[in-house]
Formats: C-alpha cells, sequence, structure tokens
C-alpha cells in the first residue's frame, strides 16, 4: 500500500478536506425565531442564503460548490430584525421571520424561507410567462420536455435531476443540499422547494439572459476543464469480447478499413474482483501495443468493494448498502486509488464509471478521487464518464453518458433530447450510447441465454438506426458507441452502405475537431454549453421553446440530423440568412424546410456571417496534425473567430500554455484577416497551411506562419 507521505495521499487528503472549508459570513448572520438565517454575496451576482434550526449546528459546506468567499466590496448591513447584503447587482434582504427580498438588475424577487427539523421549505414568487429550464430528466429512454415547473433531485441509470433551476426572467436557483429528494413545484406564480433536510443551502444569481445564469453557475460550481483532445475523436465501447485474439482483431479492423478511432473502452473483460489486469484478455503490453495504434484505453470502475478487499473495507466502516465504497471519506478514497494507480500507470488512459448511483454525490466523491488521484501522478489530463452527474463534477473533468438505453427511432430522438436538457442543466460534455445499449423488442433474458449457450452475436439495431444514431452523435461533445455483449456496433457489420455512411460521419467528426476544442475552450471559460438547444441562441422565438430534435453546435453551426426511418424531416430556420454546409447553397431563414437527406448525408446549416474551421481526416489525434485547416467562409455579414489549441494532453494551458489565432471576415471588402498569433506551446505547429473558401467558389491556399496576413477572396 502506498505511504501515507505519498503525493497521493497529500493531494486527496488536500482536495478532500478542502470541501469542508466555508469562509465566514461576514456581519451578515442572526438568529431568527427558531431559525438561523445567514446571507453572503459570493459573486457580483450571486447570493448565498443559509437557514437551519436554532439549537442545530451549521451543516457542512455543500461539496458542490467551490465559490464560498465573501464578494470583496459587498456592503453588510445588520439589524436586529433584517440583514443585507449590496452586490453590483442588486441588495439581498432577508428579515427575522424569513422574508426575503432581492432588488437589482432591473429585477424584484421575493419568498420565504423556513427550516425546522427534517425538513424546509423555500418559496419564491415570480411573474406571469416565466419558463424554468435547467434541472435535467427524470426517467431512462424519455428525455422530457425542456422546462420543468416541477420536479423531484434524483439520479439512476440513464437519469439525473440536480437542483439546479433557471428562469427566462432572468435568474436562478441552486440548492445546494448534498441529498437527493428534493422537490419543487411552480404553482400559482410561487415556485416552492421542500426539501428533506434540517436546513436550505440556496445561491440565488441573476443575470441578463441564460447564458449569464450558465456562466454564474460555472463559476460556482467550478469551471470544467478541457478534456484530452482524444475524447473529441470516435470512442467505441462494448460489453463482451470472446478472447484477446478478438480484443486485437477489432483494433486492426478499424485501422485496415481506415475507419477513425481513438478510443476502445472495455467492460468486466479488462479486470479481476482484486483490481488486477485481466491478463488473460488484456494486459499492460497489450495496452502499448494499443498505443503504438494510435490508440487510447479506457476501463470500467464499479463503485463496488469485492473479496479481501471488502472484507477489509467493512471493517474501516467504509461500504455503503450494496457493497459501494464510502468515496467521500479521504482514508476510504486514498485506499482505493492506491489500488488503481498501478492500472493508470501501466497506461488506462480514462475511466468509465457505473452504477455508482446510491446517493446523490456518489459519482462527484469517486471522480474527484479519480481526478486528484491522477493529477498527483501524471501531468496528463485525467477523463471518466459517469452514468449520472452531481453538479460541480464538470471540475473534475468528467462527462456523462445517457445509460443502458434502448435502440429504437423513439429512443435515438429521447437521447438528443435528454442530452439537451443536460447542457442547460450545467453538464457540457454528454454523450449516448449509439445505436442503443440493447436493441428494444429483443427480451434481456432471451438475448443473454443466446449468447452465453451459442455465442450468437446479432448485428442489431436494423442499418439505417444505426447510421442516423452514428450521424446524430457525431454532433454531440462526446461520440462514443457502446452495446451488450449480444449485439455488435462495429461499423462494419451492418452491410457495405451502412459502413460507408458511418465511416463519413467518423470522419466528418474528425474535421470538426478543431471547431469542437474551440467550443470547448469557450464551455471552460464561460459555461456555455458546446451542445447548445436553440433557444440559447433564439430565446424570444417561441418555436424554440423545448425544440429538442435539432440544436446548434456553438451559436452557428445547426444540426438538424435525420431520426425517423425513411430520411425525411422538417428542419426549422430561424430568421436570417443561412447555408447548407452539405452543398453551400444559400437559404432563407425564418422557415420550415421539409428535406430528404440520402442515408450517408448529415442536414447541417451555417448562419450567414460564420467562419467554421476544418481539420484533415485522421485515423486518430495522436497520428495527425491540424493541418492543413480549412477556413471556410459564410458570407453574409461580418464574421470574428478564434481558433484555440494547446498540446491537448496536460494541464499547462491553465497557466498560458495555449495559443489563439483570431480571423475576421469584412464582408464588404471580401476580405479574410487572420491576425497574429497569440500565445505559444511546446509542439505547436509553427507554420499552418491554410485552404480558405466562400462557398460555390474556389478556395485558395496560403502559408500562415503567426504574423498577420489578408486573402482577398
Amino acid at each position: 500500500m502506498t505511504s501515507k507521505s505519498s503525493p497521493y495521499f497529500r493531494t486527496l487528503s488536500l482536495g478532500l478536506a478542502l470541501v469542508g472549508t466555508s469562509a465566514a459570513f461576514s456581519n451578515s448572520a442572526f438568529a431568527a425565531p427558531a431559525q438561523q438565517l445567514k446571507i453572503q454575496a459570493v459573486d457580483t451576482g450571486t447570493f448565498h442564503l443559509l437557514a437551519y434550526p436554532d439549537g442545530l449546528p451549521a451543516p457542512a459546506p455543500s461539496p458542490f460548490v467551490v465559490k464560498r468567499s465573501d464578494l470583496p466590496g459587498a456592503k453588510v448591513q445588520h439589524h436586529a430584525t433584517a440583514s443585507s447584503v449590496t452586490a453590483p447587482a442588486g441588495a439581498f434582504v432577508i428579515d427575522a421571520q424569513g422574508k426575503w427580498e432581492f432588488k437589482g438588475s432591473g429585477k424584484t424577487l421575493s419568498g420565504t424561507v423556513q427550516s425546522e427539523a427534517g425538513k424546509t421549505t423555500f418559496t419564491l414568487k415570480h411573474g406571469p410567462g416565466e419558463r424554468f429550464y435547467g434541472a435535467g430528466n427524470e426517467t431512462r429512454d424519455v428525455s422530457g420536455p425542456l422546462t420543468h415547473p416541477s420536479g423531484t433531485v434524483e439520479v439512476g441509470n440513464g437519469f439525473t435531476r440536480v437542483p439546479f433551476l433557471w428562469s427566462t426572467a432572468g435568474y436562478s436557483i441552486f440548492v445546494a443540499n448534498n441529498h437527493a429528494g428534493s422537490q419543487w413545484k411552480d404553482e400559482n406564480g410561487t415556485l416552492t422547494w421542500t426539501i428533506p433536510n434540517s436546513y436550505a443551502d440556496v445561491y440565488l444569481s441573476v443575470a441578463p439572459d441564460a447564458y449569464g445564469l450558465l456562466g454564474a453557475y460555472a463559476r460556482l460550481t467550478g469551471p470544467a476543464i478541457m478534456p484530452p483532445k482524444w475524447t473529441f475523436g470516435f470512442l467505441m465501447s462494448k460489453w463482451g469480447y470472446k478472447d484477446k485474439a478478438d480484443i486485437r482483431d477489432k483494433w486492426t479492423q478499424f485501422r485496415s478499413r481506415n475507419i477513425p478511432v481513438d478510443a476502445f473502452i472495455y467492460d468486466y473483460e479488462w479486470f479481476k474482483d482484486d483490481w488486477k489486469f485481466n491478463e488473460e484478455n488484456l494486459s499492460p503490453k497489450d495496452i502499448a501495443d494499443m498505443h503504438a495504434m494510435g490508440l487510447h484505453m479506457g476501463g470500467i470502475r464499479k463503485p463496488r468493494v469485492n473479496g479481501a478487499n471488502l472484507e477489509f473495507a467493512k471493517r474501516m466502516n467504509w461500504i455503503l448498502t450494496g457493497n459501494d465504497l464510502r468515496y467521500d471519506l479521504p482514508e476510504a478514497a486514498y485506499w482505493w486509488w492506491s489500488h488503481q494507480a498501478p492500472l493508470a500507470k501501466a497506461g488506462v488512459d480514462g475511466w468509465w464509471n457505473d452504477e455508482a448511483e446510491q446517493t446523490l454525490d456518489e459519482y462527484f466523491h469517486m471522480s474527484k478521487t479519480q481526478f486528484l488521484g491522477w493529477k498527483a501522478m501524471s501531468p496528463r489530463r485525467s477523463w471518466m464518464i459517469n452514468r449520472a452527474f452531481a453538479p460541480g463534477i464538470q471540475r473534475l473533468g468528467a462527462a456523462t453518458w445517457t445509460g443502458d438505453t434502448h435502440g429504437s427511432w423513439a429512443n435515438l430522438k429521447h437521447q438528443k433530447g435528454i442530452m439537451l436538457n443536460w447542457s442547460l442543466a450545467g453538464m457540457p460534455f454528454t454523450s449516448d450510447d449509439i445505436g442503443g445499449f440493447e436493441t428494444d423488442g429483443v427480451p434481456n433474458a432471451e438475448a443473454f441465454a443466446r449468447a452465453t449457450e451459442n455465442l450468437e452475436v446479432k448485428n442489431l439495431p436494423v442499418p439505417e438506426l444505426y447510421t442516423r444514431w452514428m450521424q446524430s452523435s457525431a454532433f454531440g461533445p462526446v461520440m462514443r458507441a457502446h452495446c451488450v455483449f449480444w449485439e455488435n456496433r462495429w461499423p462494419w457489420a451492418f452491410g457495405p452502405e451502412a459502413e460507408a455512411a458511418t465511416k463519413k460521419a467518423i470522419e466528418l467528426r474528425y474535421r470538426m475537431i478543431p471547431f469542437l476544442y474551440t467550443l470547448a475552450e469557450e464551455t471552460t471559460r464561460t459555461g456555455a454549453p458546446i451542445m447548445r438547444p436553440m433557444l440559447l441562441e433564439y430565446p424570444q422565438d417561441p418555436k424554440t421553446v423545448d425544440m429538442r430534435d435539432q440544436w446548434l453546435m456553438g451559436s452557428r453551426l445547426l444540426v438538424a440530423p435525420v431520426m425517423d426511418q425513411g430520411g425525411k424531416r422538417d428542419v426549422y430556420l430561424p430568421a436570417g440568412n443561412w447555408f447548407d454546409f452539405n452543398t453551400g447553397a444559400a437559404v432563407k431563414g425564418g422557415q420550415t424546410l421539409s428535406i430528404e437527406a440520402p442515408l450517408d448525408v448529415i442536414p447541417l446549416y451555417v448562419r450567414a456571417g460564420s467562419i467554421i474551421p476544418l481539420g484533415p481526416i485522421m485515423q486518430s489525434t495522436m497520428l495527425g496534425k491540424s493541418d492543413p485547416l480549412e477556413v471556410r467562409i459564410y458570407p453574409g455579414a461580418n464574421a470574428s473567430y478564434s481558433l484555440y489549441e494547446d498540446d491537448g494532453d496536460n494541464y499547462d494551458y491553465q497557466k498560458g500554455a495555449s495559443t489563439r489565432i483570431p480571423m475576421s471576415w469584412d464582408n464588404a471588402t471580401k476580405t479574410l484577416t487572420v491576425g497574429k498569433r497569440m500565445g505559444t506551446y511546446p509542439g505547436m505547429l509553427m507554420t499552418r497551411n491554410l485552404v480558405v473558401s466562400l462557398p460555390g467558389q474556389p478556395a485558395k491556399k496560403v502559408s500562415y506562419s503567426g504574423a498577420k496576413i489578408s486573402i482577398k477572396l
């Protein structure tokens, strides 16, 4: 076992202990009848309210929150019957009866808070016509609407409901209580939170728009960190291989067929109960061979403890129901990581965390243990993908997928709706099981028996559904295929037409990496999601209120994949001018198009006045560079863009090791100006070959070495 003086223990202990720190509430605390009330300004537009019964100790600080210190310059006034905090956004006042009011930024909000043993109620009065977004989803395989007038905080297989809501009136509520079971309901102009705890830990934020509210939430719970660049490629996951030969054959198949892939993520087949490699299937030598082929290796981790390790953990009192480990306990977290560190050192590149859904914060603490442990032993970025999420998990480098979904046309659309809901709930890095975890209509018991007795593996779902699912997921934050062991998700398993179409979709995904990676940096800086519901850009358009079958990547690229059998769909283009990404044809907005897309086409549209960078097709992010770089100009208005790059692997970008290449398009003179490159990082491309084009016109090739240049088109 690793010594307690090791970097692992020091980092884990410090990181986990920091969860328990809390800033003082200045002079804004006072005793009200039967309850203690504390208020605080923590950001320019965010206020903290803590209420708990008189005579009870103050609750522990929420592990989800990082922004706890008093805002410098905030004015605190305290009287016998009321207390107030004034910040740039306005003033928050609460009286001794628990009545509160906020005034400022053109808003007046009010409500009450009442804490008692075992139950706390928080209310907020609001105006007519407001809609509440955020929260997440509540049912596996059902996205539900994007609006959330009521709900219960909970996590499970395929669903996450977090205690974060934001209103179209420009404010948000985050109930940071570290427990599932809180409920909210909007009725007769009052939003009521019922919290099954003896305290309310509430944050109120105000901002001009949804982007401002998502940014405030990201600052409050911790900004996302940049994922490793390889996670923007195609990730292939599967439960169940016959043997080592079968595992290695799949690497070779992808490479021989020239289908790009960056990682294979393995299930039970890769490890033993004692947290050792199952070397009959996958050994450190095999992982080294993967790396040599430009492949990364991800491995599943369950929260449960087995065998002799379980007996030890039970003696230490570290076990939850179901033999899950208490990752929130620093000693337990350190002990668990001491068993995982050798696997990471032997070549594991990322973790797939599954079934940690007993408590609201179980994935959070499991991911935090991995994040801190990894950071102590390696300069490389860690990465994990979880089946649910908690507030703040984005700051630990975690992604989330939508659970063990069923493969059907209806569920294809539901998964995208879930991912869009999660984008509005502060989780920017989302994914789904391409093709579905298992095909709808195939009884699980029958399929399991057939697979185990006859080793019969079916190429399910049908080729058209598989292809359209692959296309839709090419335009999500994480592109990952997965299934049970009695089915296949290999691109070549569905016939030559489907293979060609899915290969084309994956190749387009790789061409989009410069664009996607720049969006990820925007996410870390502003809290804006990569995959955006239409309503974020078009909040006044009534058609976007609950639109879940098309979305935006960033603010300029509209994605409308075919998600029904037959290749037909309607596409809504908001007001303005647009271009068909595939043909370059100009299209007038403010209308709904009825289109028919061949099997190998993904309907995509770009707003006029946009710049989209595209890299080359590569077989892996390890096996290629983003050169030449195509720069597509979509005219009709002036445009600007800033291409972000770093080494894609370590955390040095947080110290400034990155570059930006600014670009601007003058629509009147038809001139693209590529500005002076800003910044530097080891291994960067000093000279770039740019291919600049307008729709329907021959491209111009230019060399760029970091100095300002102008290209007339």
